[in-house]
Formats: C-alpha cells, sequence, structure tokens
C-alpha cells in the first residue's frame, strides 16, 4: 500500500536498534499531551480541558491506553486528533464512558492483529492509506483509509474509509467504523455511520458513478470493501448503528437536521436484522464472482478484493490459528 506522506504530521522516525538506550526513548504521549495546547486552537483547547475535568478517568484511561499500546507496537507518537478523541460522544448514543473507552482501545487491539504494522503506524500517524483505485467505464474510483476525524465524522468511528474519483479527488462516499468482536469473539467490524457527497452536484455525481461501475452504487461498493476485509476472519456479519442509536442524536437539534440519510431503509435492503448491540447486522455475503463479463460484477469484486487486500498476511495467520 502507498502512504500519503504528510510532513507536519511525520511525528515519528522508527529507532535504529543500534543506538544506546536513551537514544531510542519514545518521548511519552503524557508529555505530547501537556503541549496539545500549544498545537490547536483555544476552543479546542478549552474543550479538551472541559472534557479532562468532567471525564477524569476515561480520559486519563485513554491517554495510559495510547501510551501504552504506542510502545507496545512501536507506533510512535499518536496523532492529536486521536489524543482528542471524545469519549462522551462517540459512536452510539447512551452508553456510558467507560463502555466507549473499552469500545475505541479494542479497536486498536484487533487493528493490531488484522492490519500490517506500517499501515497501522501511519493511521496512528494520521496518514491516509491508498488502497487501490477500480476501473469504471470512464472514470477510475480511489479508495483510501484514513482517521474518521480526518474526514469529518470522528465521533462516528476511528478509521474510516473514503471513495473518491480519481480525477479530481470528489468524495463519492465515506465509512466509518470500529473493529469489535462477535458474541462468539471473532474479529469483526461495526459501521458508525455512511456519508455521501454533499452541495448541488452531489446527486448528479452519484448516478454518474454507478453508471460508471455497471449499475453498483458507491455505497454499495463501500459496503463490500468491508465486507471483503472482515471475509478473512469468517465473520457471519458485520454490525451497524441505527437511526435511533447513531450518536448524531446526542449532538445538537441543529447538528440532528443535518442527518438526511435513513440507516434502517438501507440495512434492511441489505438484509440486515435489527441486534444488539448497536442497532443492525449485516449478513456476510457470497464472494463476488471472479472473471465475470458482467462490468456490475466486475466492480463488485474489484471492491472486495480491496477489503480483503487490507488484512495482513500474519493478520490472516492469527485469525486461522484463533479459529483452530
Amino acid at each position: 500500500m502507498r502512504h500519503e506522506w504528510k510532513p507536519e504530521l511525520d511525528q515519528c522516525v522508527a529507532p535504529v536498534q543500534s543506538l544506546p538506550a536513551h537514544a531510542t526513548r519514545r518521548p511519552s504521549v503524557f508529555l505530547q499531551t501537556l503541549g496539545l495546547g500549544a498545537r490547536i486552537s483555544r476552543k479546542r483547547s478549552v474543550v479538551f480541558c472541559l472534557r479532562f475535568a468532567c471525564r477524569p478517568v476515561s480520559t486519563f484511561g485513554w491517554i495510559k491506553f495510547l501510551d501504552v499500546f504506542s510502545r507496545q507496537h512501536s507506533l510512535g507518537r499518536p496523532h492529536d486528533d486521536l489524543l482528542r478523541k471524545s469519549l462522551d460522544v462517540f459512536f452510539v448514543q447512551g452508553i456510558p464512558s467507560p463502555v466507549r473507552l473499552k469500545l475505541m482501545t479494542e479497536h486498536f487491539r484487533i487493528a493490531a492483529m488484522m492490519l500490517r504494522h506500517d499501515d497501522l503506524a501511519a493511521l496512528w500517524r494520521g496518514e491516509r492509506l491508498d488502497l487501490g483505485s477500480v476501473s469504471g467505464r470512464g472514470e477510475n474510483y480511489n479508495m483510501q483509509m484514513l482517521l474518521a476525524a480526518h474526514c469529518g465524522s470522528r465521533h462516528e468511528g476511528v478509521f474510516a474509509l473514503k471513495m473518491s474519483r480519481a480525477s479530481d479527488d470528489y468524495s463519492l462516499w465515506t465509512a466509518s467504523f470500529v473493529f469489535v468482536r462477535g458474541a462468539d469473539g471473532t474479529p469483526s467490524l461495526a459501521i458508525g455511520g455512511m456519508q455521501g457527497p454533499k452541495g448541488t452536484e452531489a446527486k448528479r455525481s452519484v448516478i454518474t458513478a454507478t453508471r460508471c461501475l455497471g449499475g453498483l452504487r458507491p455505497k454499495d461498493a463501500m459496503l463490500l470493501v468491508l465486507h471483503g476485509l472482515v471475509s478473512v476472519t469468517n465473520a457471519p456479519h458485520i454490525m451497524a448503528v441505527s437511526n435511533a442509536t447513531h450518536v448524531i442524536n446526542q449532538r445538537r437539534r441543529k447538528r440532528r437536521r443535518l442527518m438526511q440519510a435513513d440507516l434502517d431503509e438501507y440495512w434492511t435492503e441489505r438484509r440486515g436484522t435489527a441486534a444488539e448491540p448497536f442497532g443492525f447486522q449485516l449478513p456476510a455475503p457470497s464472494a463476488p464472482q471472479i472473471d465475470s463479463p458482467n462490468r456490475r460484477e466486475q466492480s463488485k469484486r474489484a471492491f472486495w478484493d480491496i477489503g480483503i487486500g487490507i488484512c495482513s498476511a500474519s493478520g490472516r495467520d492469527a485469525v486461522a490459528h484463533w479459529h483452530k
């Protein structure tokens, strides 16, 4: 995978093992937190301090996890947007902060098992991963993975997938998610939100992309990537939030009015059924046909394969060992 390099996000260089111990000592995430106010706006700094004051145990637990996890997996300093992750408004409405903390920490533990180390480290630093592209009739469509905070959905997940036109990087669809475990412990994922494009050209752009991909809608393509990702774990389903459990219900009325998608309708269309703890579960589909002459089937298989490619070989081995 090719990482999009951003100098301002290049916060860490992997230490050379031949250096003395004091030279390879990594800066503490706690020290990084103390200097956070100098790197973000005053408003965001005040919000972070108030959050710490209102939820000291959970916020300290999150920072401690980032510090320990970073050292365990040699990831370097996390991006500041991970430090600022809200435990008050995240993923599902109506659950306590300790449960949200567990949701976020478990996400990274599963991610460390499933993703390549370099890819996880890049996401940790706030970089984007270029996952691949799919060719349509007259346009190519890129798929990227990035922090949910960097595509306008920081409350809806930790990671996000973004589908965009290759010609102008116009965003066609995003899906935010967290890695979770199913009832039997199998690694899977839960979708916290899906967003289409905005503006006067939004509807036309989605219709054009759908035709270009042989009738495959961008949101269906996004779902295929997610299903392909967890197909290596043999998870029987993925999970998703409902209209009622969506975290936007916890926000101001003005913000709630911005939500136009009917998630329940879409999940039901994709054979989803109501289920705890997030609202819906979507059954794992069969893998799309290989070498089909139909353009729609070709597109479906291409997006599915992008999802499979996200998981590392060691991740597949770990999952296979877990199933034994």
